[in-house]
C-alpha cells in the first residue's frame, strides 16, 4: 500500500544547505530513511526530519523498516503519527523489531499484525511514476532474534514486477542488506545468495536496506552490476559509532548521485556523496562506475545506550 499526501506549501532553510532548492534540479529525488526505532527515538530530530523531508518534497520517502523498538501498539502509533505529517508519498516494508519480541502469541501467531493495521497492510508494495519503479520486500524472520531471510519465490515475484519497467530505475527496498559493508558479514541477509542473481537478471538497479545503523553510500556487488545504499538510524537514540542520518538519491537520466545527510546536533547537513553512471546492458559486469565522490560534513557521533 502507497500512502499519500496532499503536498502544501513549503519551508526553506539555510541558503546554501536548503533541500527545498536542491530539489529544483532535473530528475527524480528519492528520500531514503530507516530504524526509527519509535520508543527509542530522539523526539527532536525526529521533528526536523519531518520539516526537512516536507520542504525537500521527494518523488517518493522509502523506509526501509525498524519503525518501532519492539513493536508495541504505542510504539506503532507513535511512527503512525509521525507518517501522517509527510506531504510526499512514501513506501515502507517492516524491520525485525516491528515484529513483537516479548508479546510470544502475537510473535508466532500475528507477527506482522501490529505492523500492518498502523503502518500499512501490503507488504510487498510498488510506487511506479515515469522515471522509477520501487518495490518493497519484506525480509522479517520470525525465528530468528533479528537475522532476516529472503526466498526464492520472495525475489521472483520481485523480478516479475521489475521486469515489467525495463526503462526505469528499478529500486528494491528492504530492512536487512544483500550486500554489506566490510565487518558486517555477518548481517547478511539469509538467502541472498540465491535472490541476488534473480534480481540482477531482472535488471534491479539499486537496493535500499538498513538494519545496521551504519550508513554506507552507494557501494556495488563484486561485479559491479548494481549498487547497495544502506542507511542509518534517522532518529533512534540507538547510535552505533555515527550520528543519525538519511540517504538523498537524485537519478538523472543515467547517473545516480547519493548524498548522506547527517545530524550535527542542530540539523541536518551533507555528509559523504557518490556519483555512479550507469552504463551497459542488465547484468554486464562493470554497469556502474563510479564518476564522484565527496567526503562532507564531519558530525561528533555520541554513543548512546
Amino acid at each position: 500500500m502507497i500512502r499519500r499526501r496532499i503536498r502544501t506549501a513549503r519551508g526553506t532553510g539555510a541558503i546554501g544547505d536548503d533541500p527545498a532548492k536542491k530539489a529544483n534540479g532535473r530528475g527524480k529525488l528519492l528520500a531514503h530513511i530507516s530504524d526509527a526505532h519509535f520508543g527509542a527515538h530522539d523526539a527532536t530530530i525526529a521533528a526536523a526530519l519531518v520539516e526537512e523531508l516536507n520542504a525537500l518534497a521527494p518523488t517518493l520517502v522509502a523506509f526501509s523498516g525498524d519503525f518501532t523498538q519492539r513493536g508495541r501498539v504505542a510504539q506503532f502509533q507513535a511512527a503512525k503519527l509521525w507518517l501522517e505529517q509527510l506531504k510526499s508519498p512514501w513506501l515502507a516494508v517492516p524491520g525485525n523489531h516491528d515484529i513483537p519480541l516479548f508479546d510470544v502469541a502475537t510473535r508466532f501467531m500475528w507477527p506482522r499484525d501490529r505492523y500492518q493495521f498502523h503502518i500499512a497492510e501490503e507488504l510487498e508494495p510498488c510506487f511506479l511514476d515515469d522515471g522509477l519503479a520501487v518495490c518493497g520486500l519484506d525480509t522479517t524472520n520470525t525465528k530468528a532474534l533479528k537475522g532476516g531471510r529472503v526466498t526464492h519465490a520472495q525475489a521472483a515475484r520481485a523480478a516479475i514486477r521489475f521486469s515489467a519497467h525495463p526503462h526505469k530505475w528499478r529500486v528494491l527496498v528492504a530492512h536487512h542488506p544483500f550486500v554489506v559493508p566490510v565487518g558486517h558479514e555477518a548481517d547478511r541477509v539469509e538467502g541472498a545468495d540465491a535472490a541476488l542473481p534473480i534480481l540482477e537478471a531482472a535488471g534491479v538497479d539499486v537496493i535500499l536496506t538498513g538494519h545496521l545503523h551504519v550508513a554506507s553510500v552507494a557501494g556495488r556487488n563484486e561485479a559491479h552490476t548494481m549498487l547497495a545504499v544502506q542507511a542509518g538510524t534517522c532518529i533512534s537514540t540507538r547510535l552505533r559509532g555515527e550520528p543519525n542520518g538519511y540517504n538523498h538519491l537524485r537519478f538523472d537520466d543515467d547517473v545516480l548521485t547519493v548524498v548522506h545527510r547527517v545530524w550535527d546536533g542542530g540539523r541536518f547537513v551533507d555528509g559523504d556523496s557518490k556519483s555512479y553512471r550507469r552504463r551497459g546492458p542488465v547484468g554486464e559486469s562493470g554497469r556502474f562506475v563510479k564518476i564522484a565522490e565527496l567526503a562532507g560534513a564531519t558530525a561528533a557521533a555520541v554513543t548512546r545506550s
